[in-house]
């Protein structure tokens, strides 16, 4: 810092990274007439929602499918943005070669009622359950997970929850797929309490009524920050929080390296946000900074991994108008033709698919290379003769130990917005309030971090 300075302009809150959880915060700071400045590492906003351009094609960089009406939509009227948002709310579910929509209530019955009627007599759901009709069966004990939600202990997972009713494997083939489309996570390694909370009426709504960015992801995250900046928000592009300034235990700025004149400068706040993930958050002030207690917490967070395919064609995937859950594969957990809904993202008379999948367990980092090969392999069962007239455009596989995983955190073990640090808080995907997931969480959490701020920061 001896060549560094510190600048004369201070700040309300700085925000580290132009994530959703950090988007949602400077919004609702900005609107409440905040000065916040909101850094970025990288030249593209957006962090994994965001687009990289590749050959006419524009990739979404982690989130593909986007809530409308709910939490995410609500950020952006907050500041009067339109959301550019082509609703798609229609769900399907690959089951033995065959796809399924799903009605828009009662999916899980649904899904039950198909594996019985199309898998003949390997799929006749017997055992425990007897000669009883597996979905009311099932479904009756559902009932009674949302009604004893809140007697469930975090350590009981929703595979041993689910085996207290049927080790039939093409039920458990049925809502591994469904855990995995919604978490990124196995279903032995989600506690069964968190997994009611998301399908409970209370705070379920969540992922059924979604869409896809007509333009790409990267043009809602531009306008959002337009905005931002129309009512005296700043933004630092290319800008690297390299230390979180704690004096006396509270926050008290940044020290920020510029690109465009290679220079450190320590920038004074009230306030400090974090959307770096809450291991990055600590190492930026210091682990001296934070109470034992908070530290174990942070160091018992497990990320998840993902393996992400992007491919082009000069014919359309499939030719259902949604995304697709696949049961019973390897890898593959979920694809998106994103173009039957969106022509936009691709070049004139192309098409882009987006596939996720993920290994059996994040509990340790995955063998990438075997990981992304089933992948592939899944994608060849599900859509045959795909590797003949297809173009991979781009593969990312994310471990457990990258910047950007998936999730910072298994769902169901994430952090509350406060650190022990007074007036530094955490937002994104490593801090998801129970029962949320995806895009909704990271905007909730930047709420309610922003709500925080209100309450201890008075304006003049």
């Amino acid at each position: 810092m001896s060549d560094g300075k510190v600048t004369t302009d201070k700040y309300d809150v700085i925000i580290i990274g132009s994530g959703m959880g950090g988007m949602a915060a400077a919004s609702m700071l900005v609107s409440a007439g905040y000065k916040v400045l909101v850094l970025e590492k990288y030249a593209r906003l957006g962090g994994r929602f965001s687009t990289v351009e590749y050959k006419g094609f524009k990739m979404p960089t982690g989130a593909i499918g986007i809530e409308t009406g709910g939490t995410v939509e609500r950020i952006f009227k907050e500041l009067n943005v339109p959301f550019e948002v082509e609703p798609e709310p229609r769900l399907f579910y690959w089951i033995d070669g065959n796809t399924y929509e799903m009605p828009s209530r009662g999916g899980v019955r649904a899904l039950l009622d198909i594996l019985a009627k199309t898998s003949g007599e390997r799929a006749k759901i017997v055992g425990r359950i007897g000669k009883e009709v597996a979905s009311a069966k099932i479904m009756g004990a559902f009932k009674k997970g949302i009604a004893d939600v809140d007697q469930l202990g975090r350590t009981l997972s929703f595979r041993d929850w689910l085996l207290q009713y049927t080790d039939n494997d093409d039920v458990l083939a049925v809502f591994r797929c469904v855990i995995f489309a919604m978490y990124s996570l196995s279903d032995a390694e989600i506690p069964a309490r968190t997994f009611f909370h998301f399908v409970s009426k209370g705070l379920g709504g969540g992922y059924r009524v979604y869409g896809h960015a007509r333009r790409g992801n990267l043009s809602l995250v531009e306008a959002l920050f337009q905005a931002i900046g129309d009512r005296g928000g700043e933004l630092w592009r290319s800008a690297n929080a390299t230390h979180i300034v704690v004096k006396d235990g509270v926050a008290r700025g940044v020290v920020v390296h510029r690109a465009e004149d290679d220079k450190e400068i320590e920038v004074e706040a009230q306030a400090v946000i974090s959307n770096a993930g809450p291991k990055k958050t600590v190492e930026l002030a210091g682990r001296e900074s934070f109470d034992q207690a908070y530290l174990k917490d942070v160091d018992g967070l497990h990320p998840c991994p993902i393996v992400t395919v992007y491919a082009g064609a000069e014919r359309p995937f499939t030719d259902v108008p949604g995304m697709i859950n696949t049961v019973g594969t390897r890898n593959l957990y979920q694809f998106a033709p994103v173009t039957n809904t969106c022509p936009e993202v691709a070049p004139p008379g192309k098409h882009l698919l987006v596939t996720f999948g993920g290994p059996p367990s994040s509990l340790h980092p995955m063998n990438a290379r075997l990981e992304l090969e089933r992948h592939l392999q899944d994608l060849k069962d599900v859509l045959p003769g795909f590797e003949s007239w297809a173009e991979l455009l781009r593969t990312d596989t994310r471990n457990i130990d990258d910047e950007w995983p998936v999730y910072h955190s298994w769902a169901g073990y994430d952090l509350p917005q406060k650190t022990s640090v007074r007036n530094l808080y955490n937002v994104g995907d490593g801090n998801k309030p129970s029962g949320m997931v995806g895009l909704p969480a990271s905007a909730e959490t930047g709420i309610r971090a922003a709500n925080e701020v209100k309450k201890t920061i008075k304006l003049k």
